[in-house]
């Protein structure tokens, strides 16, 4: 890493898709690359592990029924517990989410020497976090075909596979909200290819270009091309919405106070 990119901190990404698109496959593909990868889902389970404060606060509100006999979470006690009500979801979600932002800040920062920092998280997209990095990257995989690997591969019942998909975002909504896309619905050489691509075409420039301080070359949208080929205006909007977001998080970083209007292209 040059004395530039130090200062600059990683090219920080983020990796999304809906439940069972891949993307811990994904994340190696990354980190063969020599990224480091901060994984979402594995905080949130290591915050709630024994010993750990954010356990401690969940049992002196919901009660130490939600612990096992060896004084581990019990999930699904907790589960019943916690969204019992709209009230106790607030609780939980008040107790789990600073214990997940402090810990997850605290992995950044011990990575803040790296090139690229990948920051897996599933619900990038319905939290509304896309703006907090400079590049999204979305592993796209249509519903049909996940449900169909979540009631093989994973052996989920057909039913709560289908509800747990129905709970995230469509991927009409991720394919709207993210840069770039990643097709693994057909094989891992294919997926492997696409990645390849995507990391030499414009990751490896992006962070040239960044560590340079030149402009890089602007990407298509990720959204689908109209039917004449050309970029369809959801899409252009779209980026367009994505630059404006990023703007703006920059400057509330910053102190700044901004006010932008985007207005949709011919």
């Amino acid at each position: 890493m040059t004395e530039t990119q130090r200062s600059l901190g990683p090219l920080l990404i983020g990796l999304t898709g809906g439940i069972g698109a891949g993307k811990s496959t994904v994340a190696a593909l990354f980190r063969a690359r020599g990224a480091a990868v901060v994984d979402a889902d594995a905080i949130a389970r290591e915050v709630v592990e024994p010993g750990e404060p954010a356990l401690a606060a969940l049992a002196e509100e919901f009660g130490h029924g939600i612990l096992s006999e060896d004084g581990a979470l019990d999930r699904a006690a907790l589960a019943t517990a916690a969204f019992a009500s709209p009230d106790r979801t607030a609780a939980l979600n008040a107790i789990v989410h600073p214990a997940i932002g402090d810990r997850t800040l605290a992995r950044m920062t011990e990575l803040a020497d790296h090139g690229v920092v990948v920051h897996d998280v599933p619900l990038l997209v319905e939290n509304g976090m896309t703006a907090r990095y400079h590049l999204s990257v979305l592993v796209d995989v249509p519903e049909d075909i996940r449900l169909e690997r979540l009631t093989t591969s994973r052996g989920l019942d057909r039913d709560d596979a289908l509800r747990r998909i129905r709970a995230q975002a469509d991927d009409a909504q991720r394919l709207l909200a993210c840069d770039a896309v990643l097709d693994n619905s057909t094989t891992e050489q294919e997926l492997a290819a696409g990645f390849t691509a995507l990391w030499e075409d414009r990751i490896a420039p992006f962070s040239r270009h960044r560590a340079d301080g030149t402009p890089a070359p602007i990407p298509a949208p990720a959204s689908a091309e109209s039917a004449d080929g050309g970029e369809s205006p959801s899409a252009l909007d779209a980026a367009g919405a994505r630059l404006v977001a990023r703007i703006e998080h920059i400057a509330s970083a910053v102190g700044i106070t901004c006010t932008t209007t985007h207005t949709a292209g011919p």
